[in-house]
């Protein structure tokens, strides 16, 4: 019989390389209120994979040696954990992805994803370095998605 895992203390992980994105946008990590977009970290980290995700951009951590952790718990808390499953279950369409033994896998894709879409958005905040308000890269690049794909 398999081993039960506590699911609770398992970690997601971002890429420590991009932290200074997480000055900008997050008000947990000391954003400006007028560059304020989440409230936390772990939004950025479901906004950054839904864009890794929609643009394909699969990168998974080389290691976790350069990284911090959140738990799952604390995703599951704001059921932000269902995005981590989603997104495991549309790169590897079968439930088998969900159970136990294999969450930690669903998890290496929710990152993975996760860091693709981190550095579009860091090559979004670098490509309009000239912006006021740094809020404003991210709602054009949106809008301009959206538009594109009408």
């Amino acid at each position: 019989m398999a081993e039960m895992i506590d699911w609770r203390r398992l970690s997601v992980h971002r890429d420590n390389r991009f932290n200074d994105l997480d000055e900008k946008f997050c008000s947990t990590k000391g954003a400006k209120s007028d560059a304020c977009v989440f409230n936390t970290v772990k939004e950025l980290m479901v906004f950054a994979a839904l864009i890794g995700y929609q643009e394909d951009e699969y990168h998974p951590l080389n290691t976790k040696a350069n990284t911090t952790p959140i738990s799952l718990d604390t995703y599951a808390t704001t059921n932000h954990d269902a995005y981590i499953f989603l997104l495991a279950l549309a790169k590897n369409p079968s439930l088998d992805i969900l159970k136990d033994e294999s969450l930690k896998d669903a998890i290496a894709i929710f990152e993975g994803y996760c860091n693709g879409g981190l550095k579009i958005i860091d090559s979004w905040v670098m490509n309009n370095i000239s912006e006021p308000l740094i809020t404003n890269v991210l709602f054009k690049q949106t809008l301009n998605y959206l538009i594109e794909h009408e």
